[in-house]
């Protein structure tokens, strides 16, 4: 929860502040003075010099509040400083500096500078002398700071007065917030006489904001009395100061023999809004606008402190607009009769890319050669612009990488040059040095590039630089090279008409099928006598390899679908099976577009072998065919699941076997037991039938 005392600052609509005006008077006789109950009296008809002390107090956003011995990294706006000079002294001037400015100290060291200042220095200061009345605009000043001023007078002559009491008591105002100073008291005359007091007081409903009231004044009867000047709060209409006591007339009054009271009220004025809102999309993360304020016609109203160019999170304000007022450059202006609403705009911050030419080799009017400055948001990707061409000189580059990440800074490119008497065009070749038997290289193989450059001139050239632009080439130590990184190598010397061989290595992957082509290029080259290469031409070389990873795992089961173990399969080259490849259930490394031919050449143990060869066909694709056979898979890794009988119980001869004749000769002899019986019942039956009858 944000407190506050008097003002309060709030940096960018974020990080809130404390902060604290504290204003305090002393004074300075140049005549002899004695002190009685904390009362000066001074001389009569002697310069007297009010000093007026303004500080600024207020915690930052790193937590630091400032002290007489700290500073906080806080800044008031406009302060607005009002000063009256006590009836019956006479207003000389201001005490001036050396150079007419009038700035900030340190609150514990007057000689150290600090932030803050008189609006327009020593001729910001002004006197009004119908209202008696010191004024004068403080900017900028910086909490734990302390500007003075001071404010020359000169005491009149007591005459017929037998004493003659000054109090005085200023204010100061930042926005809304009013604050008064302690009250200095100095007299002239006699110190044993009758006083009388006058007090201020308010009365009705008081503002929160309303500024302390000056201590208790005590005069002699028939002194002149100045009044204060009237209260001025915005959004309140004061009263004016009143008096059932005195008469006041033109601010002053001459002092009974009695003590006077003096009253002021407050009337709320009808307000006005002031609102802020912000324009398009780009504005900095979480920032909010301004809430609205309330202002009564006529008031001073100062723009909220976001100036134009100020940056938040990468991006710049670009400042308030409206059509209903007109806005100083100071940023204020008087509160109309009506709403007043503002408009902002943000933008992204853009940096800078420029580039330089350095060294001292250069083409004639090199200025005309740089390419034109260029403006980026940070994170941008930002690409160099090409590199100059001039005859008989050779830019040698930019000092940058040929792409980079904008930063949240300006940047500059430097180049250079070089004179150049002639040019020079080294060849560059790239092959495989170990090619595949079978056109394909699988997965772990290595493919090994040769790279050749040739330098066909009569001179030898040196440093050439030599790249593999893709990630999965890495060069090879050598002996007439050296190897920079895995993606860089640097040929130290080619002689004239000379060759050096560099090599390179990219390891093959698990892709299904691919046919790749890597691309070297010959990027930086040198020679002496000013040659210089030839850039309108490419030094680039390619070699094309191509890969399969294409296997097939053989599963073997039973008619109950239980797995078997103990087989092996053979794939063979030919269909008469004389061209062994491989033995084993799992088949790797085949090949696109061909056919290759498989038997069972042992079976589990108690099943039966399959007889004859199957024909196993990969085709353009890589994909696996098995005819009669259901294969499955994909990305080159494929299965396939074959069944084994098991072996009959008796031995086999070739034919059905005696099993049908055991299973017919069990049929007839259960068919001859049955007639049997049948037989003998039926005997019996009708022999008991015939013995009946006899009977």
């Amino acid at each position: 929860m944000q407190k506050k005392k008097v003002l309060i600052g709030v940096s960018l609509g974020i990080v809130f502040v404390f902060s604290v005006l504290l204003i305090s008077m002393a004074f300075l006789s140049k005549s002899t003075y004695s002190l009685l109950d904390n009362h000066v009296r001074v001389a009569e008809d002697s310069e007297l010099t009010y000093y007026l002390d303004v500080i600024y107090d207020g915690k930052d956003r790193n937590l630091v509040m400032s002290s007489d011995d700290a500073i906080a990294d806080v800044r008031s706006d406009y302060i607005y400083i009002e000063d009256k000079i006590p009836n019956g002294l006479t207003f000389i001037g201001f005490v001036n500096s050396i150079d007419g400015s009038i700035g900030a100290v340190r609150r514990n060291d007057n000689t150290t500078s600090c932030g803050g200042y008189i609006v327009d220095g020593i001729n910001g200061l002004s006197y009004n002398e119908d209202t008696r009345t010191v004024s004068f605009r403080i900017k900028n000043l910086q909490a734990g700071c302390k500007l003075t001023v001071g404010i020359i007078t000169r005491t009149p002559t007591l005459g017929d007065k037998k004493r003659m009491d000054f109090y005085n008591t200023a204010f100061g105002r930042e926005d809304s917030s009013i604050t008064n100073s302690n009250t200095v008291h100095v007299y002239l005359g006699r110190d044993n006489i009758d006083l009388y007091t006058v007090t201020y007081s308010y009365t009705g409903e008081v503002p929160t904001d309303a500024p302390g009231l000056p201590d208790v004044e005590s005069f002699a009867e028939g002194a002149t009395v100045g009044v204060i000047n009237d209260i001025s709060i915005p959004g309140y209409t004061f009263s004016g100061w009143q008096s059932n006591d005195v008469t006041i007339q033109s601010s002053s009054f001459t002092m009974p023999a009695s003590n006077v009271v003096l009253t002021g009220s407050f009337t709320k004025n009808q307000t006005y809004s002031v609102t802020y809102s912000i324009s398009g999309t780009d504005m900095p993360p979480g920032y909010r606008a301004p809430k609205d304020k309330q202002y009564s016609a006529g008031e001073e109203v100062n723009v909220d402190s976001l100036k134009p160019g100020d940056v938040i999170s990468g991006y710049k304000f670009l400042g308030w607009e409206t059509s209903d007022v007109e806005v100083d450059s100071d940023g204020v202006f008087s509160m109309p009769t009506k709403p007043v609403t503002f408009v902002g705009r943000f933008e992204r911050v853009k940096y800078k890319v420029t580039y330089q030419f350095t060294g001292t080799i250069l083409p004639p009017n090199p200025e005309t050669l740089l390419p034109t400055e260029k403006s980026y948001t940070p994170g941008t990707t930002v690409t160099l612009e090409a590199d100059p061409v001039f005859p008989g000189y050779r830019f040698l580059g930019w000092y940058k990488a040929d792409t980079f990440e904008m930063p949240e800074e300006d940047v500059v490119i430097y180049g250079e040059w070089m004179q150049q008497t002639g040019i020079f065009s080294p060849v560059i070749t790239k092959t495989i040095a170990n090619p595949s038997p079978t056109g394909y290289y699988h997965s772990g193989d290595r493919v090994i590039f040769n790279i050749v450059v040739t330098n066909p001139e009569s001179f030898a050239i040196h440093d050439v630089i030599l790249q593999e632009p893709e990630s999965d080439v890495s060069f090879i130590s050598g002996t007439d090279y050296t190897v920079l990184n895995s993606s860089h190598v640097r040929i130290d010397s080619i002689p004239a008409g000379g060759s050096i061989i560099v090599q390179a290595e990219y390891t093959v992957g698990d892709q299904h099928l691919a046919e790749l082509t890597r691309t070297v290029s010959l990027i930086g080259a040198l020679a002496d006598n000013n040659y210089g290469l030839d850039t309108s031409k490419e030094y680039k070389a390619s070699a094309t390899f191509k890969i399969a990873n294409i296997s097939l795992q053989i599963i073997k089961k039973d008619q109950n679908n239980v797995g078997l173990e103990g087989a092996e399969f053979t794939l063979y080259q030919d269909e008469n099976c004389t061209q062994i490849i491989k033995a084993g259930l799992l088949f790797d490394r085949l090949l696109p577009n061909q056919i290759y031919y498989l038997k069972e050449t042992q079976a589990p143990t108690g099943y039966v072998r399959l007889n004859g060869t199957l024909s196993l066909t990969v085709d353009a694709t890589g994909v696996v065919h098995l005819p009669g056979y259901t294969v499955d898979g994909t990305n080159g890794k494929y299965s396939v699941v074959i069944f084994n009988q098991k072996i009959n119980i008796l031995p086999d001869t070739g034919g059905i076997g005696v099993v049908p004749f055991v299973i017919g000769g069990v049929i007839i002899m259960v068919g001859s037991a049955v007639g049997c019986v049948y037989f003998v019942n039926k005997k019996n039956g009708g022999a008991k039938r015939a013995k009946k009858n006899k009977k």
